[in-house]
């Protein structure tokens, strides 16, 4: 049963979202003010002071923080034309018409409010633009249209790996220096520039601009029920309250709990488990765990090198235990069916991307919490968030017709996902729906304000996949330390590889 809390915001949410989408999908014509309003309005408005009565406030009626774009801004009607991937995981670019689902018709729109406030028509091309089976075909493809000096496209955006090889092959403007970009705003996480400048230059972002990246955060669930029969045991939400949701509290809840429910003598998917999970998914421990694995280098001609996380006595130790706990049998990898698993009631934690589960947890027939990924150990500041490689990545192509007119598109397509499409995803379907108490509504918080990115992951296949060695020594009970070392013979040359076709934009 849900609690009151999640029933009572969901219906107020409800009863205001659905009279305004029902009346948008009717007449397929843009929303009304009201209706932008419901999708914002899953967040308090900010409180107006006396002094901002005298003065513009910086927030719009809705309290969200108004966008620095001139209001005059208008392009006359012009195409704005965008490239992006027609297989991205969760929707995020284009729907033909509001349906009365609620993401949709965020997205729906949050286009609608860029085509009307930037006074532009958006264009879509759509290719596929997944990393593992056509990020070289994407990325070819923008390389065929450059070569022949073709100006169509404005916009482009793609998972985050054929992203980053579009870039490194010269094909996206650098942003830094563009008119109407204001990388200081909500809407572009600075934890993401910080990853993603190199050498003070900027060639693709994320943040609200991309559903994804909310959808692809790393999480951990749980199960109550079963945790509520096992004497002694906290919930893992009160272990973040108290700051002892750390990675020897995570081995310790898990201990012991495996069961042969089949009476196969086998340890599959029918037996009961302390955790589940999949082996890439680990890159999030690591992460979640402090370490990163590429910093940038102040050395010009450089640029990148490997952090002394990736090599550390750190990352080794935490390697060895995690190899422990996985042969002991509390943690159980399935890369088929973990995520069912846990919804069927047969292990107490999972790890996944947000979505792997989410999509699934109404077939639950349990109480289930959420909870960020656990620190390495009490000493660590904060909980951090590994993003997953599915994210998608923007950037402006560089032969467009007027870069500073894509730019001010990009800019408002930004605005009007942190008021729209985010609320939507974030507030009202994470926050709400699946939230079944105001804790785990908070532990939302924690996960997304925790988000962390790293070059290593959108570069992995040009560093013979050096961000999924790692994971691959860990739960394989692997040597890290002999591992790594001998990998250090060869990533420099493919680091200054990264470098050099970089620096050969630039000049």
């Amino acid at each position: 049963m849900k609690f009151a809390y999640r029933l009572i915001a969901l219906a107020l949410v409800a009863i205001t979202l659905l009279g305004c989408l029902a009346a948008c999908a009717d007449t397929k014509e843009p929303a009304t003010d009201d209706t932008t309003a419901a999708i914002a309005s899953t967040e308090a408005p900010a409180a107006t002071t006396e002094a901002e009565a005298t003065t513009e406030s910086p927030y719009d009626e809705d309290g969200y923080l108004k966008s620095s774009l001139p209001d005059e801004l208008d392009f006359g009607g012009e195409t704005v034309t965008v490239l992006w991937w027609n297989d991205v995981e969760q929707p995020e670019f284009f729907v033909e018409q509001t349906n009365g689902e609620l993401i949709n018709d965020a997205i729906w729109q949050r286009n609608a409010n860029v085509e009307e406030k930037m006074g532009v028509k958006l264009a879509w091309v759509d290719i596929k633009g997944q990393y593992n089976s056509d990020g070289q075909n994407y990325a070819n493809h923008v390389g065929n249209m450059y070569a022949s000096g073709d100006t169509t496209y404005d916009l482009m955006s793609a998972h985050s790996r054929t992203m980053a090889l579009t870039a490194m092959s010269g094909y996206c403007a650098e942003m830094t220096k563009l008119e109407h970009l204001d990388f200081d705003m909500p809407w572009w996480p600075e934890v993401m520039l910080d990853t993603a400048t190199i050498n003070e230059k900027l060639y693709f972002v994320t943040g609200d601009v991309s559903t994804n990246s909310i959808h692809q955060m790393y999480v951990m669930f749980y199960n109550k029920d079963a945790l509520g029969s096992r004497e002694g045991l906290l919930e893992p939400a009160q272990h973040v309250d108290n700051g002892t949701w750390t990675m020897e509290t995570l081995f310790t809840m898990t201990s012991g709990l495996y069961q042969d429910l089949n009476n196969d003598q086998k340890a599959n998917k029918d037996d009961f488990f302390g955790f589940t999970s999949l082996n890439w998914h680990f890159d999030a421990i690591y992460y979640g765990c402090g370490m990163t694995m590429l910093e940038k280098d102040p050395d010009p001609a450089k640029l990148l090198k490997i952090a002394d996380d990736w090599t550390s006595e750190k990352a080794i130790t935490l390697g060895e235990s995690v190899g422990e706990w996985i042969k002991k049998g509390d943690a159980y990898l399935d890369s088929t069916n973990y995520a069912k698993i846990f919804v069927n009631g047969n292990s107490l934690l999972v790890m996944a991307r947000h979505h792997d589960i989410a999509s699934i947890i109404a077939d639950a027939g349990f109480k289930y919490g959420i909870v960020p990924m656990p620190k390495y150990n009490q000493d660590q500041e904060k909980h951090i968030t590994c993003v997953g490689n599915p994210v998608s990545l923007y950037s402006i192509y560089a032969l467009s017709k007027d870069a500073n007119r894509a730019a001010a598109v990009l800019e408002c397509w930004a605005s009007e996902a942190y008021r729209t499409t985010t609320p939507a995803v974030f507030e009202t379907t994470f926050k709400l729906r699946l939230s079944e108490t105001s804790t785990e509504s908070r532990m939302y918080d924690l996960i997304r304000n925790g988000v962390t990115f790293d070059l290593c992951r959108f570069f992995n296949r040009q560093l013979s996949s050096m961000g999924s060695e790692w994971y691959k020594c860990a739960t394989t009970a692997g040597n890290w330390a002999s591992k790594s070392e001998g990998l250090m013979k060869t990533l420099p040359k493919q680091l200054q590889d990264i470098a050099d076709s970089f620096n050969k934009i630039n000049n």
